[in-house]
């Protein structure tokens, strides 16, 4: 799953192994868990490959959709990495 992080703590995964292949209803459900009260920043996986509905989503599209949600959780864009299969998405509560 995605990293969580928040003051004083931080905890990483292995985003190398995560999958090149995903749905980006998996993303917003995985943005429910994601970041609970108090949290200050989170990393998200994102495949490169993405499927709507069981179709192949534009990766720009889906990350449009997936931002509209971060947007409204208090969260904003705080850079990406390019790793092997997708990217890593780094997110920072608005200020």
């Amino acid at each position: 799953m995605a990293q969580l992080f928040s003051l004083g703590h931080i905890e990483r995964f292995d985003f190398m192994s995560r999958p090149s292949q995903g749905t980006v209803e998996g993303l917003i459900a995985e943005l429910g868990g994601i970041a609970p009260p108090g949290s200050q920043n989170f990393e998200l996986w994102v495949p490169q490959d993405l499927t709507l509905k069981g179709k192949p989503f534009r990766h720009d599209f889906a990350m449009a959709v997936v931002l509209n949600k971060i947007l409204g959780m208090g969260f904003t864009v705080d850079g990406f990495t390019e790793a092997e299969g997708g990217r890593v998405y780094r997110y920072k509560v608005m200020t």
